[in-house]
Order: structure tokens, then C-alpha cells, then sequence
């Protein structure tokens, strides 16, 4: 059982999600995306609003673009849980409509977001998202995954965040 303290209820200081300020604004989006190992790319030009709420503890962003000329969604969300000193990363898309819960440290002007996915037959695989902080009116997302019996990571997906003008 956990007791919250009067030190729990004070305000927590922002600066380690401030760090991620850059990428409040709105943003084109080149993607590349495939959904399997050996599949082919999807690529196209998409676009993101990323704004910081809830008293500036999250960042939101909401991606609109394409896949396999359909239309596809994405909402993620970033904070910083002071408890445990990590950053976590919430994410949904309109492909697989599951909630991915990610945990990740932030490492010079890279963020490693990790989770290990468990399928429902006991199977898992390892998902890496790496945001890369390029400068103030740009950075790249990468995602990968690594399956149980592998000790490489595979890429799904690549996208190239440049500032609306």
C-alpha cells in the first residue's frame, strides 16, 4: 500500500519535460513505414501539432497522414515520472488502435523509449522508439523492434520532423 506524503502533493518542477520544449509547434512529417521486416516502404508527407497541457507535465502530439494510401492517425504523449527518474510515452494509432505504454532516459539529444511486448501466446518482442533532437526546427523518430530470439533491432518506421514555416 502506498501513503502519499505531503512532499508527494507538492508541485513537481518541469525541468526535465522542458528539456523536450523544442518540439512544441507544428511540424511536416516525411514517413517511411513498413509493417513487417522484409515488407516494403510506405512513404509520404504527413503533418503534427505537438503542444504541451495539463499545467505543462504533458506533451501531446496528434499526427495525420497516410499509409498504404489509407488515412492514418496517431496520438502520443510524453511526461516525466519524477518518481522513477524516466520519461514514459504513451501511443495509439488508427492502424492497431492498442495503447503502447513506453518508458525511456533521455541521453544527450537522444531519447531511447523501450517496451517489451508479450503477445497473448506468451511470445514477446522488444520495441524501441529513438527521438533524435537535431536542432530547435528539427528531429527524427525512429521505431524498432527486436523479436525474442534476435539480438538485433529491426526498423519499422522513420520519420523526418521539420517546423511549419
Amino acid at each position: 500500500i502506498y501513503t502519499l506524503s505531503l512532499h508527494d502533493a507538492l508541485p513537481i518542477s518541469n525541468t526535465q519535460l522542458s528539456q523536450l520544449d523544442m518540439l512544441i509547434g507544428s511540424w511536416k512529417v516525411k514517413a517511411e513505414i513498413r509493417l513487417s521486416a522484409n515488407g516494403p516502404w510506405d512513404t509520404s508527407i504527413a503533418s503534427a501539432v505537438i503542444t504541451k497541457t495539463t499545467g505543462d507535465k504533458l506533451i501531446v502530439e496528434d499526427y495525420v497522414g497516410t499509409l498504404n494510401k489509407n488515412s492514418f492517425f496517431t496520438k502520443s504523449m510524453i511526461a516525466f515520472d519524477h518518481f522513477k527518474n524516466v520519461f514514459q510515452r504513451e501511443l495509439i494509432d488508427s492502424e492497431h488502435g492498442v495503447l503502447v505504454d513506453y518508458e525511456g532516459q533521455k541521453n544527450n539529444d537522444t531519447i531511447f523509449f523501450d517496451k517489451t511486448w508479450i503477445y497473448p501466446n506468451g511470445s514477446s518482442v522488444k520495441l524501441r522508439v529513438v527521438y533524435k533532437l537535431i536542432s530547435n526546427n528539427e528531429f527524427t523518430i525512429e521505431n524498432m523492434r527486436m523479436p525474442a530470439d534476435s539480438v538485433t533491432w529491426d526498423t519499422t518506421g522513420r520519420w523526418r520532423y521539420t517546423r511549419s514555416k
